[in-house]
């Protein structure tokens, strides 16, 4: 793997890899050239209780796994971590943690660097890579392809996406639109949007529904909110019979809130706030709706899926590789609150048809599982080396 000289940055004794035993890895012992068990990566991220999920599943396979946070929670077993300290506003902590991953890729030897979304981490691991020549991972979400990319700004995005080594994308819709901006296909990899399958799944025995309908997001502009409070007014308009939940926070919970209530909808639909595991709401709601404007491949879909909700979602992201209309959940043509209160409306009045999408919805996680995620990171990290 190619990397620039560093007369001056110190040399590093290469130590049995640590897994979450503690333990070598059967490749070091085995002496496995062609294995990724060996290789050291150096994370920069500013996630929290989101580091399990994303990079769990690398920790699991890499020989050690170094990560550079900015919050203080969320720590990994099979990791080491490096925290920001918490001095001052969230701002001077970004340009802090830029400093602090400056300093790890200086004082050790890295196979490669590891990012979730472009602004700024994966700023920060290509100037990590023009520093020290680690090669250099991004990983994308919705906002990088659905915003940056789009703006007037664009090119500049476009042109650091072919600076990476490997991308990693959660569908076949961001892989394509990669490619039209130029990065190389064989650069780009699939990264499971991975759930605990074990904890997201059925309930062993059928439970009566609470809730019609369970809306679960951010409330923010790009997850519209308002879009299901449209939908349910139109239920309510034909005088049907339900009841839903929306579960989550955000800026705009309180607007859809006053709304609910403007609409007299407030005694029909239930907002919880946050919380910080939704598995009860989906166990105790018929289907699932989701309204988002713009998304990459939501966890909260995967997770109502798993459970055996069926999901009526828009054909945005990469939705369309996961849910399939008529066989595992509904898609709907456009975002309309008409159109999307219809697909509810069929829920309503054909329960074995909304029964039999939840049923085959389940499929979904033999595809989301944190080990599939690992092997995932393994061809990542095979790329990092080409």
């Amino acid at each position: 793997m190619s990397r620039s000289d560093s007369s001056t940055r110190p040399e590093r004794s290469r130590e049995p890899p640590v897994t979450k035993s503690g333990s070598a890895t059967e490749s070091e012992t085995s002496g496995d050239a062609n294995a990724v068990d060996d290789r050291r990566v150096l994370v920069v991220t500013g996630l929290s209780h989101k580091n399990e999920r994303h990079y769990g599943p690398l920790a699991d396979v890499a020989g050690e796994t170094t990560m550079v946070c900015l919050d203080p929670t969320g720590d990994l077993e099979s990791a080491r971590t490096v925290r920001v300290p918490e001095i001052g506003p969230r701002i001077v902590r970004v340009f802090l943690l830029f400093f602090l991953a400056l300093y790890e890729g200086y004082r050790n030897d890295y196979d490669g660097v590891a990012s979730i979304s472009l602004v700024p981490y994966g700023c920060y691991a290509l100037a990590l890579k023009a520093i020290y020549g680690y090669p250099a991972h991004l990983g994308i979400i919705g906002i990088d392809l659905d915003h940056h990319a789009e703006q007037w700004y664009g090119a500049v995005p476009q042109w650091l996406f072919r600076r990476f080594d490997a991308v990693s994308v959660p569908g076949s819709s961001h892989a394509e639109r990669l490619v039209r901006f130029g990065v190389p296909p064989d650069r780009i990899e699939r990264l499971t949007n991975a759930i605990d399958v074990d904890t997201y799944r059925p309930p062993e025995r059928a439970v009566e529904s609470d809730y019609e309908f369970v809306w679960v997001g951010r409330f923010s502009a790009e997850k519209d909110p308002l879009r299901f409070v449209d939908a349910v007014a139109e239920l309510e308009a034909a005088d049907r019979e339900f009841r839903a939940v929306m579960v989550g926070d955000g800026p705009l919970r309180s607007v859809v809130v006053e709304e609910l209530d403007a609409r007299g909808l407030s005694d029909r639909v239930d907002c919880p706030g946050w919380v910080d595991e939704p598995l009860e709401y989906y166990r105790r709601s018929a289907a699932f709706v989701l309204t988002s404007e713009r998304d990459a491949l939501p966890l909260v879909m995967l997770e109502a899926m798993a459970t055996g909700l069926p999901a009526i979602v828009p054909p945005v992201g990469s939705i369309p590789d996961v849910v399939t209309d008529g066989e595992n959940g509904i898609v709907v043509a456009d975002r309309e609150p008409a159109t999307v209160a219809a697909a509810m409306e069929r829920c309503l009045d054909e329960p074995a048809f909304r029964r039999s999408l939840g049923a085959a919805a389940t499929a979904v996680r033999d595809d989301v599982s944190l080990e599939r995620a690992s092997e995932d990171w393994r061809r990542i990290l095979a790329t990092l080396e080409r």
